[in-house]
């Protein structure tokens, strides 16, 4: 059986859907942050800081919305505000921190989770997750990057 281009886009789409489906639903901690505030927790962790029009644009959210989250997670202490550096007028959102222990936090319990399902797999399929992890977070970094 020869193997296409679509093949692996399918096979692909398919885990990266059963990846998301299954950290939604078990793997995540969802007691104190709605899934919208998580997102926008993650992409502060991952892209440093941002105005509030480019989170809001990258989320996909409104501007009000954006605005009123953020305020939100700033009444919280998650997030802060600074300067932006390239224009005094401006602000940037960044992760307080509040904010950085929280997505510590809920790591932790993401892989605490995940270590309570690790016995229910055998030895041998353990390694090849492994394996496959090792590949995957290496091959979705690149792709991450391009997409940026």
């Amino acid at each position: 059986m020869e193997l296409t281009a679509a093949d692996g886009v399918d096979a692909v789409s398919e885990m990266l859907a059963l990846a998301t489906d299954t950290m939604w639903r078990y793997l995540i901690n969802r007691d104190d942050l709605s899934a919208s505030a998580a997102l926008v927790l993650n992409r502060l962790s991952h892209e440093g800081p941002m105005r509030v029009t480019a989170l809001a644009a990258a989320e996909g959210a409104s501007q009000s919305g954006m605005t009123q989250l953020v305020q939100r997670l700033e009444r919280q202490g998650l997030l802060e505000r600074m300067g932006d550096p390239d224009d005094g007028r401006a602000s940037r959102v960044t992760l307080g921190e509040a904010g950085k222990r929280n997505w510590d936090a809920r790591a932790e319990v993401r892989k605490q989770r995940l270590a309570e399902w690790m016995p229910t797999v055998s030895d041998d399929d353990q390694v090849a997750l492994w394996l496959a992890a090792k590949v995957v977070v290496r091959v979705l970094g690149q792709m991450r990057e391009a997409a940026n």
